[in-house]
């Protein structure tokens, strides 16, 4: 149950707060064992966020009139197994928006259009051993690669470490750095129009001030359908930005454009849900594509899940992983849950469910399980 801040007064906020129409204090843990093998590395001890990404926050909305709200949304992500012994910050959202019958304009760090896509297509959303995301998003990969084209994808305009263009690179991985969320964004959110819905996010990157002004820039947009059963989405990303080279500029003449279409249709006795996602970097001449399938089954408290993800570059395997799970709701805040995943990569790659890092690029599979429990409020 969220808790209305009759405690701002414990916060030491001002006085002025009280004239928001609500303010409530959120969150949630989750903490559970986990066992990982990837080749000759594992791992075996506490682990986090195999359902529910933990977090603490503060929200609130104020009535303007005429139809309009002002609302501010404060998010920080907590790592309960330790208390969070590096500090604390709202860096899993932070924004401040205006909301009416136009729909939402929103500003700050927050979740971008694309990502929400992500829930509808996977049964165990981006969390844990069994998330699509261990396959489905960046790409660790053995295939060597001139150090002056690049051993990652960066948007951040500064100085990093550089090396001289005869060397090469062992291992290199590349990723949109806004695949979940973006910094210094303006984003839009429309009312339903008979169940259709679009959403868009324009991100300024970082603060540049060198050549490459454009280093971490991000659009992102989602068209949506929900009516009923049946939830579909589609959205495209681009994000610029540029790869480590010997003159250490990160620079703006790369580019990693992301496409997702997913859907689900809940038959009652179970949620079947699909989704396609290609990832077109630049630098690579073909694209990687990959495909999520999944469903889940409820049976009173208990839900049954599964899912199976393949990814390839162009027409070449990297790699595939199957899930299995089962959340059991003990109330309506709390619930236990494990999971099983086994991630079979192909040669040259290198891809893991989490905690323990790949050994080796001989195409090993990583395997891992998890089980756990899940508190909100």
């Amino acid at each position: 149950m969220k808790k209305t801040l009759i405690a701002l007064a414990v916060l030491t906020v001002s006085g002025a707060a009280f004239a928001q129409s609500s303010v409530t204090l959120f969150g949630g843990a989750d903490l559970g064992y986990r066992n990982v093998t990837s080749g000759a590395n594992k791992f075996s001890g506490m682990s986090q966020d195999g359902l529910y990404s933990s977090r603490f926050g503060v929200n609130g909305t104020e009535d303007l009139g005429g139809g309009l709200k002002a609302n501010f949304h404060f998010e920080g992500g907590m790592a309960p197994d330790v208390g969070t012994s590096a500090g604390f910050n709202f860096t899993r959202k932070s924004t401040i928006g205006v909301a009416g019958g136009f729909g939402e304009v929103r500003l700050g760090r927050d979740y971008t259009p694309l990502f929400t896509i992500a829930g509808i297509a996977d049964p165990f959303g981006t969390n844990g051993v069994g998330s699509s995301y261990n396959l489905a998003n960046s790409v660790t990969t053995s295939t060597t690669v001139a150090a002056a084209t690049g051993s990652s994808f960066t948007t951040a305009n500064t100085a990093s470490t550089g090396k001289d263009a005869s060397v090469t690179v062992a291992s290199n991985t590349y990723a949109d750095p806004n695949a979940v969320r973006a910094n210094n964004s303006v984003a839009y959110y429309s009312p339903s129009f008979s169940g259709f819905t679009v959403s868009g996010m324009y991100s300024f990157g970082g603060e540049n001030t060198a050549a490459a002004k454009k280093a971490g820039t991000m659009t992102s947009v989602k068209l949506a359908y929900a009516n009923g059963p049946l939830i579909a989405a589609y959205g495209n990303q681009v994000t610029k930005g540029g790869v480590t080279n010997a003159a250490n500029d990160a620079g703006d003449d790369q580019k990693i454009t992301t496409n997702f279409l997913a859907g689900s249709y809940d038959l009652g006795v179970a949620k079947l849900s699909a989704g396609y996602k290609t990832d077109k970097a630049s630098f690579y001449a073909d694209t990687f594509k990959s495909t999520i399938l999944g469903v889940a089954a409820p049976m009173g408290a208990l839900t049954l899940k599964a899912s199976y993800v393949a990814r390839k570059l162009g027409s070449d395997k990297v790699g595939n992983q199957v899930a299995f799970g089962g959340v059991y709701d003990l109330s309506k805040r709390t619930s236990v849950y494990a999971a099983y995943s086994s991630l079979n990569n192909e040669a040259n790659y290198g891809m893991n469910v989490g905690s323990a890092a790949a050994s080796d690029f001989t195409g090993l599979t990583s395997k891992g399980f998890e089980a756990g429990i899940k508190h909100s409020f």
